[in-house]
């Protein structure tokens, strides 16, 4: 008795067997088991999908690969609120669309590390390197002043010039990429314009456009595509080789690119003429600064940065454009003719062209392009009032703040959300901090270019029924139509023709 009353799990395993049969025993203690795996969860007071014995962390991160990224924050705000806690590859990640939130996480420094994965970003040649996915902060602040020094300053005069003279160009040679219908796919278009202004200012090395752009929207997809994969879908070779030999394509293109480059500065007299921003990274890597791969990966990420993103937001707009004739006809263009004439745009028209402005503002609001952020907290911290632990991923949904918050008619495309000058906090197409987009001056600059060039030579049209809304459009790690549909082609009229036939009438 006295041992018994000293070991009391053994008089209690003596009673137990000796009143239900041994059997039960096991079954009683597995079912013990799995109620604790199925309470055992952090408490957390952010509003979000349950745990629920690791099931929702593993529906959590299928529905972002399954719907895309955009899409399924859209869900889980849509779902759940505008603060959420979710699940990707099993690491806690809020979402918010909220502006307060989007500010704080924005301006500290402790949130300038992106998140996704390893594997993957290694396969198209992200992991610790270049710019955009960098999730070393140590090596990403290396790398920064060289897109810095590129992307400011002079070159924001100088794209003036190229954006106008490659427009001209291509619209000169349009009659080439005219279906029999006279449509044109107005995407691709704008991909030739945008690959054609980067190469002009920051590499200087003839290319095949139209390879290239292939390549590029290939290496997107894999980017997209392998960004958030668990690491077992890299263990079967057959499911990622077609998205590794995409990124292979394009970085095997501009390794050729930039040896030409080499070898031009090898040979020429007067290197100040050659300097732009691949001769400035080639330089470095003599140095000792950078390697090679540092070297490749940079350009690379500088050739796709216009034609992935701002060959698709010009579209957008002149779609919109079309739509909205008042804009294109009416106040865009009365607002182009009274600054510039007949004359092409300069540097110093830049501030005068208030109301273009106004549309581009309007256009990546109502129909953004890049509407999230991706980050991950370096340190514990506190967000709108909830605890972050560090390592936690944060997604910020832009484009949905942008529908909910300050503006007068959030779910129409009107001029009038513009009319008055928009708190920062509350429009952030390209973000700010220590990480917003290195590139937003100079995107503004060359939209602004571009577009002018393109309204006063042409006057867009779209088929009936082939609107925006009519497009399909898949909303992953950035927002793109869907290209499998053929609803990207548009008209182009040249104005010079259209006076014609107003003299005619």
């Amino acid at each position: 008795m006295i041992e018994e009353s000293l070991n009391p799990g053994h008089y209690i395993s003596k009673v137990v067997s000796e009143t239900m049969p041994a059997a039960t025993l096991p079954l009683l203690l597995l079912m013990g088991f799995l109620f604790l795996m199925w309470n055992f969860e952090e408490t957390s007071s952010i509003p979000g999908p349950g745990y629920c014995m690791g099931i929702g962390p593993l529906i959590s991160h299928w529905r972002f690969l399954w719907m895309g990224v955009g899409s399924a924050c859209n869900y889980y705000n849509e779902t759940y609120g505008e603060f959420v806690r979710v699940w990707i590859n099993g690491e806690e990640t809020l979402v918010t669309s909220k502006s307060p939130s989007m500010f704080h996480v924005m301006k500290h420094g402790h949130y300038i590390c992106r998140f996704g994965s390893k594997l993957g970003l290694k396969c198209i040649g992200m992991h610790e390197n270049g710019i955009i996915f960098n999730k070393n902060p140590a090596l990403w602040k290396e790398i920064r002043p060289f897109f810095t020094k590129a992307l400011s300053g002079p070159g924001l005069v100088k794209m003036i010039a190229i954006c106008v003279d490659s427009t001209r160009e291509h619209l000169d040679h349009l009659q080439e990429v005219t279906t029999e219908l006279g449509h044109i796919n107005a995407l691709n278009l704008m991909r030739c314009i945008m690959l054609d202004t980067s190469n002009r200012l920051f590499l200087g090395i003839p290319l095949d456009e139209n390879a290239i752009v292939l390549k590029i929207q290939n290496y997107f997809d894999a980017w997209q595509a392998l960004l958030l994969k668990p690491d077992i879908f890299f263990k079967i070779s057959w499911l990622y080789k077609k998205y590794e030999k995409s990124a292979k394509d394009l970085k095997e293109a501009i390794e050729i690119l930039i040896e030409q480059k080499r070898q031009k500065l090898s040979t020429a007299e007067k290197l100040e003429e050659h300097m732009d921003f691949a001769s400035q990274l080639i330089f470095a890597q003599c140095r000792g600064e950078l390697t090679g791969e540092n070297v490749n990966q940079c350009v690379l990420e500088m050739l796709i940065a216009a034609p992935d993103t701002l060959s698709v937001t010009l579209f957008f707009m002149l779609a919109l454009i079309a739509e909205h004739p008042q804009c294109g006809r009416g106040t865009v263009m009365k607002e182009i003719q009274a600054v510039m004439g007949d004359r092409d745009i300069e540097s110093e028209d830049m501030p005068k062209l208030k109301v273009v402005e106004s549309f581009i503002y309007e256009s990546m609001r109502y129909q953004p392009v890049v509407d999230l952020v991706m980050r991950k907290a370096l340190q514990d911290d506190v967000i709108d009032g909830y605890a972050v632990k560090k390592g936690t991923n944060i997604i910020l949904n832009i484009g949905r703040m942008h529908k909910l918050e300050f503006f007068p008619k959030p779910n129409e495309f009107s001029l009038d959300n513009f009319e008055k000058s928009v708190p920062h906090r509350y429009f952030q197409p390209f973000g700010f901090g220590p990480r917003g987009c290195v590139g937003k001056f100079i995107a503004m600059v060359m939209m602004k270019a571009i577009l002018v060039s393109l309204l006063q030579r042409c006057h867009i049209q779209i088929q009936k029924g082939k609107g925006l809304k009519n497009i399909p459009k898949n909303n992953d790690l950035s927002l793109h139509p869907n290209e499998t549909q053929p609803l990207l082609e548009m008209v182009f009229v040249p104005r010079t023709n259209m006076a014609k036939n107003q003299e005619i009438k």
